[in-house]
């Protein structure tokens, strides 16, 4: 399917998606004349300032100034990406979407997914209820010596499976077949014996950002080394490991709260819950795997800092090191926890207290410097030749970054630990000794350049004021534009171009597919554009007039260029041009 097919497919479920009923699910909405006002669902606040257009089927908050269309809410209230917002708008529109060449996620049958989750949900309750069971004895003891209180069990949904068959008999009864209860990842069959995979295990049910059960883990409390100490759900239709993060519908609901600042990606169930525990509630795990771009997306919608805090052991800093590049790479900033070998946050909440694990957060490294750090532990410096192969290794480090500042503050760090010059090092990362200073000299210098173009060429206000109108109303397709005259030319940035062949392209389509064109970095423009204030006088009248003359503006500008040409096979033209601009000026 091509770009513009799937362009189409989205105008297509947003037309069938009345925004409207869409987000009156989350807030109540007062209906005043065609707008429909509500408190905002993304800051809070005690005077209604979100507005919701049923005509133009988008919102705006005057408050916060968040604002789109039904996908940009969706995306926004459920903490998801655009793929996902647009597969839940489709499927409540009653459309699938398209497969492409590129491949989107694997179609099932609706229905059968949703009994899945209908599955797991009663699953979940009944592992949950089987604590309160006599037989459970050991796994509530367990939780009292892990220190786990009664409200940290029921937050987690903590449970347990009592043996191999009670929880098949359960979901029978309550009349799943064998067939689903296999499909959840629940169940198997050996030797024509049918079982609870997660038999006589301690229950951590796993729940996605939308709040549903999707898989579980389950940990034995039985000291047989053949028998695994974890078992997670294996793959299914509602679950892929590499797309989960644990504990996110917690996150989920502590944004809906306030503001997060950071989160802590951890490795276990065990670590989140003693976060939890101790009031750092915005943990969550990787699902002890190395992290995944998909997962670094998710954590992003959240916050731009995570604090990685895995356990303190060499496997933990391979995983580490695994995971640092994916979220650096996503756009987030990474510092990681430094825990004291052999400890898990567990273990240093125990002992200290939440004093001391709020201790190792403010100490936290950045990437790199836990990077090299990493290195050294492998190396003894006071040998000469390792001291050599450490530097190397270092250097490889360095050479990586794109920044020459932070570059050359870890050359330096480096040459500090070892003794090499700076210069030896530049030369083993390959980084030539002057692009350092260059480099800030350089953005300097662009600055000046730029301080200096802006003075010798004042900003045209009119111009700007035209451009602001024109582009406002036709993002926002106000009834009164047309698209007569093509004025791309009269368009002062790449952005403004931009805008404007999309808006004619998509017409009165523009304020629902907008997002779909442009990125986080557009986002200020565009609403800016949203939230532009139209006053009395503002309609069919200055739209045009603006259009007319942006249009004679792009004439001109195509007249002087022909005549500094001073070519006489263009006298025709300019000519023409001539009578075009006399035309608009005097109609």
């Amino acid at each position: 399917m091509s770009s513009k097919e799937f362009s189409d497919f989205i105008t297509a479920v947003l037309d069938k998606t009345d925004i409207v009923s869409l987000i009156s699910r989350y807030v109540k909405l007062d209906r005043k004349g065609n707008t429909h006002w509500a408190c905002c669902p993304f800051h809070h606040e005690n005077q209604p300032s979100f507005a919701v257009n049923a005509e133009r089927q988008f919102f705006h908050c005057f408050g916060c100034k968040e604002s789109g269309n039904a996908l940009s809410f969706v995306m926004k209230i459920e903490n998801i990406e655009f793929y996902d917002a647009l597969k839940i708008l489709a499927e409540q529109a009653g459309m699938e979407i398209p497969k492409t060449s590129g491949g989107y996620e694997r179609q099932i049958d609706r229905k059968q997914r949703e009994a899945l989750y209908t599955l797991m949900r009663d699953a979940a309750r009944h592992y949950h209820d089987n604590l309160s069971d006599p037989r459970a004895k050991k796994f509530v003891d367990y939780l009292k010596d892990r220190q786990i209180p009664p409200n940290m069990i029921t937050r987690f949904g903590l449970g347990a499976s009592l043996d191999f068959t009670e929880m098949l008999s359960y979901l029978q009864s309550k009349g799943y077949t064998y067939e689903q209860i296999h499909a959840a990842g629940i169940a198997e069959s050996k030797d024509g014996r049918k079982y609870d995979v997660f038999g006589g295990r301690l229950m951590y049910p796993i729940i996605d950002n939308m709040n549903r059960v999707v898989a579980f883990g389950g940990r034995t409390l039985e000291q047989d080394a053949h028998f695994a100490k974890y078992r997670n759900s294996t793959q299914t239709d509602i679950f892929d490991k590499s797309n989960v993060i644990y504990g996110i519908n917690l996150l989920k609901k502590r944004k809906s709260k306030k503001p997060i600042d950071y989160v802590i990606m951890t490795e276990g169930y065990m670590d989140v819950i003693a976060l939890h525990k101790g009031g750092f509630d915005t943990a969550v795990a990787s699902m002890g795997t190395a992290l995944t771009a998909k997962q670094a997306r998710q954590l992003k919608l959240y916050s731009d800092l995570v604090y990685i805090s895995y356990d303190g052991d060499t496997a933990g800093q391979k995983a580490t090191l695994r995971g640092l590049d994916i979220l650096r790479e996503t756009g987030l900033i990474v510092k990681v926890v430094r825990l004291p070998e052999g400890q898990d946050p567990d273990d240093v909440i125990k002992r200290g207290g939440s004093e001391a694990y709020q201790k190792l957060l403010d100490e936290a490294v950045p990437l790199t410097a836990y990077k090299i750090d990493v290195l050294r532990s492998k190396y003894d410096l006071a040998d000469p030749d390792r001291r050599a192969m450490f530097a190397i290794e270092a250097t490889g480090v360095v050479a990586a970054l794109d920044n020459p500042v932070e570059q050359e503050q870890y050359l330096r760090y480096i040459s500090g630990l070892t003794g090499f010059s700076t210069e030896a090092l530049m030369r083993q990362a390959d980084i030539s000794p002057k692009s350092i200073g260059q480099a800030s000299k350089n953005t300097v210098a662009q600055q000046q350049q730029r301080s200096q173009e802006a003075e010798q060429k004042p900003v045209d206000k009119t111009t700007e004021g035209m451009l602001t109108f024109l582009l406002a109303s036709m993002l926002q397709a106000r009834d009164y534009v047309d698209y007569d005259l093509d004025v791309s030319g009269a368009m002062t940035d790449e952005f403004s171009l931009r805008l404007y062949k999309f808006c004619r392209e998509k017409r009165e389509n523009a304020p629902k597919a907008y997002e779909y064109e442009f990125g986080e970095a557009d986002t200020a423009r565009i609403n800016e554009l949203l939230d532009y204030r139209f006053i009395d006088g503002d309609g069919k009248k200055k739209f045009v007039d603006i259009e007319r003359k942006l249009y004679c503006k792009v004439l001109e500008d195509e007249r002087r260029a022909l005549i500094a040409e001073n070519n006489p096979a263009k006298m025709v033209r300019i000519k023409a041009i001539n009578d075009e601009i006399y035309k608009y000026k005097h109609s």
